[in-house]
């Protein structure tokens, strides 16, 4: 699976950046950039590409997993890929499923 791209939706108003559609301090999670200027990202068989990772740990631990499953739950993502014969694809995936699972460490995944 090579990736050429990783779009974000939130309200209607798109982004190649996560960053963009989120107010979390960006030093807070991990996240990758995948767009037309950069270059592609080549995800092997059985491996995945991690879009967003943080861990909560302490006593503001729940306070602040509410706040980044609400500003994920509104996102969609979209990622444009190809396989090794330069077929073209689409997947996009909506993130309001992230709001009905609890856990304290989460990350969303590409397969």
């Amino acid at each position: 699976m090579i990736i050429d791209k990783v779009t974000f939706t939130k309200d209607g108003v798109s982004s190649t950046n996560i960053e963009d559609c989120l107010d979390l301090d960006p030093r807070s999670y991990m996240h990758d950039i995948v767009s037309a200027e950069s270059v592609q990202k080549v995800i092997l068989p059985g491996s995945f590409m991690e879009i967003f990772k943080t861990i909560f740990d302490g006593h503001t631990a729940e306070k602040e997993r509410d706040n980044v499953i609400g500003q994920l739950a509104p996102l969609a993502l979209k990622v444009n890929y190809r396989d090794m014969y330069d077929n073209k694809f689409i997947i996009e995936r909506s993130f309001e499923w992230f709001a009905r699972h609890g856990c304290e460490k989460r990350s969303l995944q590409t397969v």
